[in-house]
């Protein structure tokens, strides 16, 4: 599984900050202008905790890509138990959020923790407070100017307890107190996605693949840039013609029907973006994740069934969407069809099931499922065998409702939908 779709604000500072003079044990910094623009917000701050079941003596810097174990929201940023982070021990967690000041001036601030963390403030250190140690304190301050400025704490812990607990003591307070909820937000809305198992730092085990972006290739292969400037396509699918071209399909985000397909030519041999052509031939797909090249058609998987793209006045662009087949879909945000192959006359390919916001398994599924094979026919035992319609699509992506010419009575309870792939000729099994 892969998901992304929580995007924490972040926003380059547009001025360097300069450290002015060190005070005690923390900093005072340069004023931090506030930025101007936030996503809607909910109070509270977001918690990520990764498992990474290995000692360590420092903060890490954790491979991208990781789905984290816990992922929730908290209102305030004073946690000390096990039930707090949701884990014991052997783990690195994130404390992401935006701070909201309402009167502009320095602003001191008191990170407890055992063991190390690190604060940040539009991405400027304010604390480092780095290392093994049990519960102990270390301030910073920093001058801010009125609204909203992002926060965020990297934090380790290795064994025994476990803690982190932010204060601050704003322009006129006398004493540091827990930050409020009242001035914490966090982008609201978010999907919260976790998963088990155990999470990597970088430095532990590397190599090239293993959670780690690719940064080269073995010396028999060259790894050439095809994206032309300005041209930044989401590619969940790629096929190559006989003609050396390369096709793509666009993912187009959830629950849309922006999904396009492209054709990319000077993609082989001594090349470089420059060079590349891109035609985009198809759009209003929902959501593609598989693209295939076969007798000189291309065809695509989307959330609920195959098309065929069909070019019927010859100017280079689909005007005829071709619905081949179609399969179970409920509506899910995480029911993907990918990784279409072809073979002897039939498609396959993978589909993904239905989850819950947070990972867990959609129980039941909202979308139908085959029942068992007959022994004596090796159909759905429920459904009888069934073609599907292929009315055709608009230019514009819309699916007009699909009719079928046979047959014109179905068993109660049965749905004119295909749950495998159909063959290229257009009839399915239907459960």
């Amino acid at each position: 599984m892969h998901l992304s779709i929580d995007k924490p604000f972040r926003r380059a500072l547009p001025a360097a900050l300069v450290v002015l003079a060190t005070v005690g044990a923390g900093l005072v910094i340069a004023p931090a202008r506030a930025h101007a623009d936030v996503p809607p917000q909910e109070p509270g701050v977001t918690l990520r905790v990764f498992d990474v079941q290995v000692g360590l003596n420092e903060i890490c810097t954790l491979k991208p890509g990781q789905t984290p174990n816990v992922d929730k929201l908290m209102p305030t940023i004073d946690w000390t138990t096990t039930e707090d982070f949701g884990i014991g021990d052997y783990f690195v967690s994130e404390v992401t959020g935006n701070i909201s000041v309402a009167t502009a001036g320095t602003h001191d601030f008191r990170l407890t923790s055992d063991d190390g963390s690190r604060l940040r403030i539009d991405g400027t250190v304010v604390i480092d407070h780095d290392g093994l140690h049990s519960p102990t304190s270390k301030d910073g301050s920093v001058a801010l100017t009125e609204g909203y400025h992002a926060l965020r704490i990297d934090h380790f812990d290795n064994q025994v307890d476990q803690q982190i607990t932010l204060e601050w003591r704003p322009p006129g307070a006398s004493d540091f107190v827990v930050v409020p909820s009242s001035v914490l937000s966090t982008d609201a809305g978010v999907v919260r996605v976790t998963a088990p198992g155990r999470k990597e730092c970088e430095g532990v085990t590397d190599t090239p693949g293993d959670g780690l972006p690719l940064t080269g290739v073995h010396p028999n292969y060259t790894l050439t840039n095809l994206r032309p400037d300005g041209f930044e396509p989401q590619v969940s699918a790629m096929d190559w013609l006989p003609d050396g071209r390369l096709a793509i399909a666009t993912w187009g985000g959830t629950d849309n029907e922006l999904g396009e397909v492209y054709l990319l030519s000077n993609v082989t041999g001594s090349t470089d973006p420059s060079q590349v052509l891109a035609q985009r031939i198809a759009s209003g797909l929902k959501e593609p994740m598989g693209i295939k090249y076969v007798d000189g058609k291309l065809y695509v998987s989307e959330k609920n069934g195959l098309v065929e793209l069909n070019d019927t006045n010859g100017d280079g662009v689909t005007d005829d969407y071709r619905t081949i087949a179609t399969w179970p879909f409920g509506g899910n945000f995480h029911e993907f069809a990918f990784g279409l192959l072809y073979r002897d006359g039939f498609f396959y390919l993978n589909l993904s099931v239905a989850i819950d916001y947070g990972g867990a398994t959609t129980d039941p599924q909202p979308a139908p499922t085959a029942a068992p094979p007959s022994k004596s026919t090796g159909t759905p035992a429920r459904c009888p065998m069934w073609p599907v319609g292929c009315a055709p699509r608009t230019a514009s992506g819309g699916v007009p409702a699909a009719t079928s010419s046979s047959p014109t009575t179905r068993a109660a309870g049965c749905r004119r939908r295909s749950w495998c792939t159909s063959s290229r000729t257009g009839s399915s099994t239907t459960t």
